[in-house]
């Protein structure tokens, strides 16, 4: 392939010219986006506001029940939840690709502001009850979906693009560190003051994340024809992701995770910590820290893989391994073993959901960043609430254990075949397969075996 070699010679000579200084190369590369005030800042703000969702997120499953639902019910209103990422998945991607996205994110999580106060109040009213519960659900997830793009898109503008992927990775660590916060003081605040204390602590974290957007500058003006402007770059953003076949495979296995992985987790946990483990709030704190543990270690982890130029392999191994946990959650019957599987999938999931994100946002440009990370998401989250109504149907029949073990069963054999047939997943992240990697990761043996090649010998 013409300029193919030449390419591969730089790289080459790029590593190993870089040699030299590789002693300062872990200090610039996995947290160099912390050198940057703007990221600093927005990250900080960021960090509030999540803690404070996942204050809610422990709790909201926990109310559902007090409320007088079944395991099946949280099934429905996780459905509920979710389905907005569906329907405004990929158009929230070309808003904030095409419109301002610090004037998006102000609307959209002052509305959620708005939403947990609404909670608070309703509790407190002694007027909450199941049906409102899963209206404000739609609502909040709703804004969520619109909400998403455009924070990432905030996120890429906060930093050069040379330190996109540490900030991908450190944001994916201050959000486990929130995962694993804001469960233990849901504990403590529902144990103390209840649900409303819990809504209220969600409501007062949104300041963080407005105040942090709202030091940030503009990034579009409006377009013109919104509509026209809406469906042509949904198709372009489409087409350019499935070109790619390493690209359309992960996605295949971020679908996987989406519909049989993530439910489980998060609307079966309550379930499994009341009917299956026969605990209470003790019981759902211990898996939900568990989980956060995990997370946070996964996301080390993370920060350390992201700038690593063959992403395949972790991606694989955080798929598969995440699988065999969830289905082991679902089997066990003995806490502390679910509690130390809820740490092993916390790890393995944040590995496989962060580099996935990290490879979505490096492989594209920044006028079509929100848009490919919106169809990213699209597959995780938007197929979510049909997982949702499975795994509800599946705790209908086969109990909340049941549930997560068959899901977890079904992630993993349905994994194991897009990965045999599909093995150039295996070298996602990469330039060209594999020489870029090889290139990245051990240059000495490229050029070891570039002799072999007579037309490079000959030149």
């Amino acid at each position: 392939m013409v300029g193919g070699g030449g390419a591969l010679d730089e790289r080459v000579a790029a590593v190993e010219a870089g040699s030299d200084s590789e002693a300062s190369a872990p200090r610039v590369g996995a947290l160099a986006a912390l050198r940057h005030r703007a990221f600093r800042r927005f990250a900080a703000g960021a960090l509030l506001s999540l803690t404070g969702n996942w204050i809610e997120a422990a709790s909201f499953g926990y109310v559902v029940l007090l409320l007088g639902g079944s395991p099946a019910t949280l099934g429905l209103i996780g459905f509920l939840n979710t389905i907005p990422n569906l329907i405004w998945g990929l158009p929230a991607g070309v808003l904030a690709d095409k419109y301002d996205r610090r004037k998006l994110l102000l609307l959209f999580q002052g509305a959620n502001m708005a939403v947990a106060v609404l909670l608070a109040v309703l509790w407190q009213t002694d007027s909450l009850t199941v049906p409102l519960m899963g209206a404000i659900a739609v609502v909040g997830g709703s804004l969520g979906t619109l909400s998403f793009p455009a924070f990432q898109g905030m996120l890429a503008s906060t930093v050069p693009r040379d330190d996109l992927e540490s900030a991908v990775a450190v944001n994916s660590l201050f959000l486990q560190l929130a995962r694993f916060v804001g469960p233990a003081i849901a504990g403590v605040l529902l144990a103390q003051g209840g649900p409303t204390w819990v809504f209220a602590a969600n409501a007062a974290s949104f300041v963080g994340v407005l105040g942090a957007v709202a030091l940030l500058p503009g990034s579009k003006a409006a377009a013109r024809d919104a509509m026209t402007v809406i469906g042509g770059s949904m198709r372009e953003a489409v087409s350019y992701v499935f070109s790619q076949r390493s690209l359309a495979t992960l996605m295949a296995l971020t679908a996987l995770a989406g519909v049989f992985g993530t439910p489980p987790v998060a609307f079966m946990i309550p379930a499994i910590a009341r009917d299956h483990l026969h605990g209470g709030a003790g019981t759902l704190a211990a898996l939900t820290a568990g989980i956060g543990f995990g997370s946070v270690l996964g996301s080390i982890l993370l920060v350390l893989l992201a700038k690593r130029p063959n992403k395949g392999e972790p991606v694989i191994a955080g798929f598969l391994v995440s699988a065999v946990a969830v289905a082991g959650v679902g089997a066990s019957k003995i806490v502390a073993l679910s509690v130390v599987l809820a740490v092993i999938g916390g790890i393995a999931g944040v590995v496989f959901v962060g580099l996935s994100t990290v490879v979505m946002q490096s492989v594209a440009s920044d006028d079509m960043r929100a848009r490919v990370t919106a169809i990213w998401a699209a597959a995780f989250v938007g197929l979510l609430p049909f997982g949702g109504l499975i795994t509800a149907g599946l705790a209908a029949w086969l109990g909340p254990g049941g549930a997560v073990t068959v899901d977890a069963l079904i992630m993993l054999g349905g994994g194991l075949v897009v990965i045999l047939r599909r093995p150039e997943v295996a070298w996602l992240g990469c330039a060209a397969l594999p020489e870029a990697c090889v290139a990245g990761t051990d240059p000495v043996a490229v050029a070891m075996e570039r002799p072999r090649d007579p037309a490079v010998s000959t030149a």
